[in-house]
């Protein structure tokens, strides 16, 4: 059914349904055909019905500003907008893709949301940029279907298109401080700047929604600071330590003002693969409340690396609590059991003693049942996995009196299954794992991902009927750095498996030639509240993240869900929901239903510390050996390569389809870019490494 609109009205309906003020205008003009159209522009149908039963012809426009809730970019190529435009993304970062109009007159009108705390007026030549034109408060532009005065229709861009879905993007931070004035967070628009005091429980939580609308705004981690310890002296009763607003502040600055980015030019630069140093020691943020309790009592006693320790002990937890607390993200329920995978130089890591005090913590007095009977070993295959957790089994036999049949039939259990759900997989040979799933028929790999998307398990092998639902499975594997770039290959890491698990990098934290003393810790209080937060956990429902929680995750979340390059890329894609699913075990930890600053701010520390790892593990790799290969050679030979010289690279022992996947995924990455010359038969190419001054290629047609 066709569903696009097809005359004026029809157009000027649609857009007041998307909430855009309508206007009527001159037919084959750029003139309002109504007085004070700022105030009469409207989205009421009997209104826009009326003006254009009187002026059927009439253009179509949409009024700017926060009421339609958008700002247009008005780009006239006639004086020279589009060359303007580059120097301004030049100056200020990237637009991005939004929603694009293109003129009658062969402009462009780039469709921005309107922010939420800024004012954008109008304006001609920005930043003196001729051809550079701002429609915000008090403007409007002339939209599709309208015809320019030279005849001309105004039409949407194809794949920018609102009428098929296509959303106005929101516009950068420089961008938002460039055409505006912004609302100073210290202003009576600022939260709680009304003179009100702060009390204790609400203190932390003004404080992180004031630094985020700064750090929104481009301050830094000084004057964000500066401004947290004269509002805390001012408003907050009684005042915060200032330790403890600085670390606000600091918590604030984690990640890039919003938009912040490098401009981007007319052929994007290389996304340079380079060697990335050893993670750093995982930031103390990480150590919140009770679990890092924990790790500081045992890591005096213990050659282990203390991030070892911690991400053990928050898998054990998840796991520990079962199939109760979770959050909702599009839709879907995201329960807390994780998988993790510790990477170390052999013994040298002390990957086996990190796990050992972990697992003396959480044995009987905890949970005496799960220590007993719910930590297996062994990932062999994914039929082995769903049987460790397998629902009861029945069959169908005929049903027998005195054994004669009666000519009925009754189900009969076959086997009992498992009640307890819950399985935490101690794997101290990953490497082994990652051999049995490369093996052709092996289901090992698609039923571990499911275990962590949904619990519900069942393999499609015929002789195995076993399956499993509600499934509360966690992983904690350890590996050496060379197997694991052995062994996980590209299949696995497009698939999906390598990006549901934690890797971490880890190593021997100090040498202790007498052993620590750790019998002399006393975990009796520890061990006391950790029984508490269990009960607790299993109490709880939904978990949600508080308005200061909020605020600071839409700072960071557009970082975490931008895509990345290469095998990088692809084994940190879930980033969203691994920092969501350890925040609210960090919730639960401190017996909250909240999610809270504090929490995310843990999460982000312990996933920038995997990310760490996974670039210094993966950083010069792309994940495909023959792309690897190729992409190394093409780097020493900045005169390019034909085919034919890639090929003879591998001694003619590739096939030409694998050299072209490479070649496809170099180039998608935009490592590499290829001429082609027109010949009288097959195009010849010649590939070349892309550089960071990268121009545009010529293509002779």
């Amino acid at each position: 059914m066709d569903t696009q609109p097809r005359t004026m009205l029809d157009h000027a309906l649609r857009y007041a349904s998307m909430g855009w003020r309508v206007l009527p205008v001159r037919p084959r003009d750029k003139r309002p055909l109504i007085r004070d159209w700022p105030k009469l522009a409207t989205t009421d149908e009997a209104t826009i019905r009326g003006w254009w039963a009187r002026w059927p012809d009439a253009n179509i426009g949409v009024a700017t500003g926060p009421e339609s809730g958008i700002v247009a970019i008005d780009v006239d190529e006639r004086h020279s907008g589009e060359e303007s435009l580059a120097t301004l993304c030049r100056r200020y970062g990237p637009l991005g893709e939004t929603v694009e109009g293109l003129t009658g007159g062969g402009g462009r009108h780039l469709i921005f949301r309107y922010p939420d705390d800024a004012v954008v007026r109008n304006a001609a030549g920005v930043d003196g940029c001729p051809g550079v034109d701002i429609r915000g408060d008090g403007g409007f532009i002339v939209v599709p279907q309208s015809v320019h005065p030279n005849g001309r229709a105004y039409e949407w861009e194809v794949e920018h298109n609102p009428l098929d879905g296509f959303q106005p993007a929101e516009l950068p931070e420089a961008w938002v401080r460039l055409l505006s004035r912004p609302a100073e967070p210290t202003t009576a628009n600022a939260p709680g700047n009304n003179g009100e005091k702060i009390v204790e429980g609400g203190r932390n939580d003004r404080l992180m929604r004031l630094g985020c609308a700064m750090r929104r705004q481009g301050d830094d981690e000084e004057t964000i600071r500066g401004a947290l310890v004269a509002y805390n002296a001012a408003r907050c009763v009684p005042p915060l330590d200032e330790s403890e607003v600085a670390g606000i502040a600091k918590s604030c600055t984690r990640y890039a003002p919003t938009g912040a980015s490098m401009p981007k030019p007319t052929r994007a630069p290389a996304r340079r693969i380079e060697a990335t140093p050893r993670p750093t020691a995982l930031d103390e943020a990480a150590f919140h409340g009770l679990a890092g309790q924990i790790v500081r009592a045992i890591e005096p006693h213990s050659e282990a690396d203390p991030a070892a320790l911690l991400i053990q002990l928050l898998v054990s937890f998840g796991n520990i609590i079962g199939r109760t607390a979770h959050f909702v993200a599009d839709g879907a329920w995201h329960y807390l059991n994780m998988f993790t995978v510790l990477i170390g130089d052999t013994s040298k890591s002390r990957k086996g003693t990190s796990w050992a005090h972990v697992h003396r913590i959480c044995d009987g007095s905890i949970d005496e049942s799960w220590a007993r009977t719910r930590i297996g070993m062994g990932l062999s295959s994914g039929e082995g996995l769903i049987w460790a957790v397998r629902d009861p089994h029945f069959k169908t036999e005929a049903a027998r009196v005195n054994g004669k049949p009666t000519g009925e039939s009754v189900q009969v259990m076959v086997d009992a299954g498992i009640d307890d759900k819950r399985l935490l997989v101690q794997e101290a040979e990953f490497a082994t794992a990652l051999k049995v799933m490369a093996r052709e028929g092996n289901t090992l790999s698609p039923v571990i991902r499911n275990a962590w998307d949904r619990g519900n398990l069942q393999s499609m092998t015929k002789n195995s009927p076993a399956r499993a639902t509600g499934a509360h499975i966690s992983i904690v594997g350890h590996i050496t750095g060379e197997e694991l770039r052995r062994y996980l290959d590209t299949t696995e890491c497009a698939n999906g498996l390598g990006n549901r698990i934690v890797w971490l990098y880890v190593q021997r934290s100090k040498c202790l030639p007498e052993g620590g003393r750790i019998d002399t810790v006393d975990f009796g209080a520890m061990g006391r509240q950790l029984i508490d937060c269990v009960a607790f956990a299993r109490s709880v429902g939904r978990l949600e993240r508080d308005d200061a929680a909020r605020e600071l995750w839409a700072s960071v979340y557009p970082q975490l869900s931008e895509g990345k390059p290469g095998m990088v890329g692809a084994l940190i894609s879930r980033g969203e929901a691994q920092v969501m699913r350890l925040a609210s075990i960090y919730a639960l930890l401190d017996r909250s239903r909240l999610i809270r600053p504090a929490h995310l701010v843990a999460a982000l520390a312990m996933w920038e510390y995997a990310e760490q790892s996974v670039r210094y593990v993966f950083g010069t790799t792309v994940g495909d050996p023959v792309a690897d290969d190729i992409l190394v050679a093409l780097q020493a030979r900045p005169e390019g390569m034909t085919r034919t010289d890639i090929r003879d690279l591998f001694g003619r022992h590739q096939k030409g389809g694998r050299i072209g996947t490479a070649l496809s995924n170099l180039e998608d990455l935009e490592l590499v870019w290829c001429e082609r010359t027109d010949t009288r038969g097959r195009p010849l190419e010649r590939w070349f490494a892309r550089t960071d001054d990268a121009t545009n290629a010529t293509v002779a047609t």
